[in-house]
């Protein structure tokens, strides 16, 4: 699932399959993409994997509470595959769409860099097909609004692969520095030096090193702490969430401090409006830790196609009851 934070307006297939990418941060194969709209106005994408067979549709993700969560009146359904497989699961998928009182605008079929109408005969959409352009306007809107497009589903993990083996080995040798260092410091002198260390790597440009990135993630352990950095990124501040910290922080940690780090890491990237890179995240985060409480919720709203301006509550207040409402 991924979900803009701006309105952005289709004006034809072109534009809606050169920005598909961009919104999901990846070039999908193999899947059924459904791109919610309100009153024609891009609101929410998501993707599944197509099933192994048009003899196995019954596997096929039913995705009409998602789009109903978002409010979205009209739908387009692109199959990206071949032929069979592809154009049974946009079918499918567009029924039960049409049931659910989301009207299916368009129907189309992508394979090989072209792309094919399911719902026009006119000449203007030859059988053959039409090869799907590089850019559109409404793609290059994404981009400057942040869009990108990897290569693959798998270059978005990657992401979150952990950094060097020296690296992290410097990382721990500071974690165990700066454990018995704040062993000397009370209460109020501690909080204050995390405070301050999620204020200062909020707004750098650059990334913290090794004893910095010890500093963050030992914060983030503290469940305030962790609300504190949570807060700061709902503000709207800081430049993409800075959702770049929070990646390099998780990819430094051990395992008995990846989850906090990870869990903030994946809600910057939710709020941010990258459904992909949050789902990749908090699996991270619920591999280390299965039952961390955030992570958990978190991931369920994800699933179940809640848009990110819902998270905006997240971290305030009371924490039983800020978490109730994730």
């Amino acid at each position: 699932m991924n979900m803009t934070q701006a309105r952005i307006r289709l004006n034809g297939p072109t534009d809606l399959l050169t920005t598909v990418p961009l919104l999901l941060g990846f070039h999908p194969a193999d899947s059924l993409v459904v791109v919610g709209l309100i009153g024609g106005e891009l609101q929410c994408t998501f993707r599944v994997n197509l099933p192994g067979s048009a003899d196995h549709l019954e596997h096929l993700p039913d995705l009409t509470t998602q789009l109903s969560v978002n409010n979205c009146d009209g739908c387009v359904v692109i199959g990206y595959g071949e032929k069979e497989v592809a154009e049974a699961s946009v079918e499918r998928a567009a029924v039960r769409f049409h049931a659910a009182g989301v009207e299916p605008l368009d129907k189309l079929r992508v394979s090989r860099g072209r792309w094919f109408s399911l719902t026009c005969d006119e000449p203007c959409c030859p059988p053959e097909g039409l090869p799907v352009p590089e850019s559109s306007a409404a793609s290059c809107e994404v981009a400057v609004a942040g869009g990108y497009a990897e290569t693959d589903r798998t270059a978005i993990a990657d992401q979150l692969a952990p950094a060097s083996p020296g690296r992290r080995a410097a990382v721990e040798k500071a974690v165990a520095a700066t454990l018995a260092a704040e062993a000397e410091l009370d209460w109020a002198a501690q909080r204050s030096l995390d405070l301050h260390a999620i204020d200062h790597w909020m707004a750098a440009t650059a990334l913290p090193g090794p004893d910095e990135i010890a500093m963050v993630g030992l914060a983030l352990g503290d469940l305030d702490i962790r609300d504190y950095a949570l807060r700061r990124i709902n503000s709207g501040q800081f430049e993409g969430n800075r959702v770049d910290l929070w990646i390099w922080v998780t990819r430094h940690m051990g395992e008995d401090l990846l989850a906090p780090a990870a869990t903030v890491a994946g809600f910057a990237a939710y709020r941010f409006g990258n459904g992909v890179l949050a789902l990749e995240c908090l699996e991270l985060a619920l591999r280390s830790s299965p039952h961390y409480r955030l992570a958990l919720m978190l991931m369920a709203a994800l699933q179940s196609g809640i848009p990110p301006a819902a998270l905006s509550k997240v971290g305030c207040g009371d924490r039983e009851e800020a978490e109730v409402k994730d």
